[in-house]
């Protein structure tokens, strides 16, 4: 007999341990991610890089995380995603070690690329146990939810790097950061479980579960991955969902650089700034999760399109908002008041349409493909990504920081037309695929 099958106190707490160990080791994957990004201001001033090199680092990381989060997600649907979420740590902890040990531009590159593959492992995975441990009707809220585990991590680790930098140096700083992802993926390998069933409990919330008990019968087994390809819902979230993540991924990797080096602000001050943006993030991704559950509750079947696309779009006209504000009326002379309300704004907005995104690509496809249609737009996401690094810095080599943000705020309000103009859009997949005679 299941163990505590019918204990709705015995499964909800297993619900709550799990998300804590996903929460955990989401936050240190994020920690680890940023962790050279926190060191940068400290390597240039010590004439170990220039702004090229930094935007290779970055481009390293952000091409190798683009490739590895297709993989993963497509793994996810083949393999345990608890090991899958458990090697990625390892990875990335040991590659984070590593770089502390090195001088070189070369192994940099090399050891960042490392371990941006590793990172593509972490999300996807997530997304996948998610959507085995959550019903549908919890799943927006806690997706959102683990979402702000990089909030959180990233409102709290800028801090913590810059003391360990000035107080020690930037190698003591990477130190700490593969330390700690090194004892979240024993904590993974220790307490996660990949499913309620392998947990002992007789519960299945999968999509195809779920059409079982309604219906009796199920045609989301025998959609492929060619029905994905052609479906245009996937391919419009893929499309602002690049956008958003390039104005994401440049705010919290140049957006200190902006502000220490074409205003001179302090290295407080702009660490000051990054934790506004992933403090406002925390906010703004649970608000979306928990607004759009709404939102799809009360108009999932009155209205065409996904009714969290609604949502999306003032968001995204919010991301192009602030990008304004902080392009036009921040100067040498701003407040640290100003600044983290501007942050504070501008994150919430960014990360709010990055779950919503992540979402709907992950809930609108059967449970036997998510973790690909995930993958897909996060693959179109972390094209973004790569754009903001490498591209991004040749701009600021050019011109200045600014000059990259203004380009984020007309890509921004060009997203947020585009998806006035296609609110309307479904996933366009057949209801019913009939069998092959």
């Amino acid at each position: 007999m299941s163990r505590d099958a019918t204990s709705t106190s015995g499964f909800w707490r297993t619900q709550l341990t799990t998300f804590a160990v996903l929460f955990a080791g989401y936050a240190s994957y994020t920690y680890n991610r940023k962790s050279v990004s926190f060191a940068l201001p400290n390597l240039m001033k010590n004439g170990l890089l220039d702004k090229s090199a930094a935007g290779t680092i970055s481009s390293s990381q952000n091409t190798a995380y683009a490739i590895s989060k297709f993989l993963g997600g497509v793994l996810s649907d083949k393999i345990s995603a608890k090991w899958l979420f458990f090697s990625g740590l390892v990875l990335s902890g040991g590659a984070t070690v590593l770089f502390s040990t090195s001088s070189s531009l070369t192994m940099f590159a090399a050891l960042w690329f490392l371990n941006g593959f590793a990172q593509g492992a972490g999300w996807p995975a997530c997304a996948k146990l998610l959507k085995k441990w959550f019903s549908p009707e919890q799943f927006g809220t806690f997706w959102s939810a683990l979402s702000a585990s990089s909030n959180v991590s990233g409102s709290l680790c800028p801090f913590l790097a810059t003391w360990v930098i000035e107080h020690f140096d930037w190698r003591a700083s990477l130190v700490v950061s593969g330390g700690v992802t090194l004892t979240s993926a024993i904590c993974v390998a220790l307490m996660l479980r990949d499913s309620p069933i392998e947990a002992g409990f007789n519960k299945d919330f999968t999509q195809e579960a779920t059409k079982k008990k309604t219906d009796g019968k199920s045609t989301a087994n025998q959609l492929t991955w060619r029905d994905l390809i052609h479906s245009p819902f996937l391919w419009l979230v893929s499309a602002v969902y690049l956008v958003v993540f390039a104005a994401k991924t440049s705010v919290t990797e140049w957006g200190q650089m902006y502000l220490i080096e074409d205003l001179g602000h302090s290295a407080f001050t702009g660490s000051g700034f990054i934790s506004a943006v992933e403090t406002g993030g925390f906010f703004g991704g649970i608000a979306a999760g928990y607004v759009t559950d709404w939102l799809k509750k009360k108009w999932g079947k009155k209205t065409a399109g996904n009714p969290r696309m609604f949502a999306a779009i003032w968001f995204m006209a919010g991301v192009a908002g602030f990008l304004f504000v902080l392009t036009t009326f921040v100067t040498t002379h701003t407040s640290q008041f100003f600044l983290t309300v501007i942050g504070f704004g501008l994150g919430a907005c960014l990360y709010a349409c990055i779950a919503i995104y992540g979402i709907v690509a992950s809930e609108s496809y059967p449970s036997h493909l998510s973790g690909t249609a995930h993958a897909v737009v996060a693959l179109a996401a972390n094209v973004g990504a790569i754009l903001s690094g490498l591209p991004c810095s040749y701009v600021a080599q050019l011109y200045n920081w600014r000059a990259i943000f203004i380009v984020l705020e007309v890509l921004a309000a060009a997203a947020a037309l585009f998806l006035i103009v296609f609110r309307k859009v479904t996933p366009g997949l057949p209801e019913d695929k009939p069998k092959s005679q």
